[in-house]
């Protein structure tokens, strides 16, 4: 019986882990998946880092364009046309999550079936730790 109950334990607390790493991403509001963009005109990324469990110090975030198929490489891997590098810092705009507006720009490298991908490096914790999470979209271009 001791068993069965270390058993249930160690999976509760695995289970409370992984929601809690979970709860610190973000969200890509806008575009959605399969949104068509033109090559040259501004779109707007819109990025929502929910309330998070723990204290983050956010570093930096990278937006890129790929134009890919699918299985498209991690943007780890492979970010394509950098269109934002630098500071992420949302905040609050009236009730509701944290969320940041970027506008970019597709340049003129074709259309077809893209990948909107998004690095987003940061320190978590009292350690610190430091977290680097990738995020992709797939998007059209024409």
């Amino acid at each position: 019986m001791n068993l069965l109950k270390s058993f249930v334990l160690l999976t509760l607390a695995s289970t409370s882990f992984m929601a809690g790493a979970e709860a610190q991403g973000i969200i890509i509001d806008q575009p959605t998946p399969g949104t068509t963009l033109s090559q040259g005109v501004p779109f707007t990324v819109q990025i929502t880092r929910p309330d998070d469990i723990e204290f983050t110090y956010e570093v930096g975030l990278a937006i890129g364009a790929l134009a890919c198929t699918s299985p498209c490489p991690d943007p780890e891997s492979r970010m394509g046309d950098v269109l934002y590098a630098g500071p992420f810092d949302p905040e609050f705009h009236g009730p509701g999550q944290q969320y940041q507006n970027f506008t970019v720009v597709i340049p003129a490298s074709g259309a077809g079936s893209y990948q909107l991908g998004i690095l987003r490096f940061y320190l978590i914790g009292a350690g610190p730790g430091a977290v680097l999470d990738q995020y992709t979209v797939p998007i059209n271009v024409e």
